[in-house]
């Protein structure tokens, strides 16, 4: 059996709008295991910020702002201070924005079966007659050149 993310499915993954995936601060709280107080501190000390505030002042966060919150979590129960496991945090978030752009130009396919997984990352620049395809095999990584379609 053959599993094959096709051109459309793969668009609509590199879509998701997670700009626009919005909770309110109780399901924030909730998710992450921070108190809403414990929020707004963050939030009038600066390390997170909320996407809006609603008509009876309730704070709204963003998909992004959530993880932000969960890794600042993770790095205070490891010991850090706050302002550490903000910095911290924030340096893994310009980490997941450079893969989330890398994804968004690159990913084309991702194709899944018994023997073997690949994934289809484009145009191989040095070779424009060929796609850069990264495969698994033994599970590691590996990369050939396809013949571009």
């Amino acid at each position: 059996m053959v599993a094959v993310l096709e051109n459309d499915v793969a668009n609509f993954l590199k879509k998701v709008p997670i700009d626009e995936m919005i909770l309110g601060i109780g399901d924030v709280a909730r998710v992450t295991g921070v108190s809403t107080s414990q929020l707004r501190y963050w939030e009038r000390k600066g390390y997170i910020q909320s996407s809006e505030l609603t008509e009876g002042g309730n704070r709204k966060f963003s998909y992004k702002t959530v993880i932000q919150v969960k890794q600042i979590k993770q790095f205070l129960d490891q010991g850090y201070t706050l302002s550490s496991a903000v910095a911290r945090a924030r340096k893994r978030g310009v980490y997941a924005e450079v893969l989330h752009s890398f994804f968004e130009q690159r990913f084309i396919r991702l194709t899944a079966d018994d023997h073997q997984e690949t994934i289809d990352l484009g145009i191989f620049d040095p070779e424009p007659a060929y796609h850069l395809v990264a495969y698994r095999q033994d599970n590691s990584w590996r990369f050939r050149l396809d013949p571009a379609k």
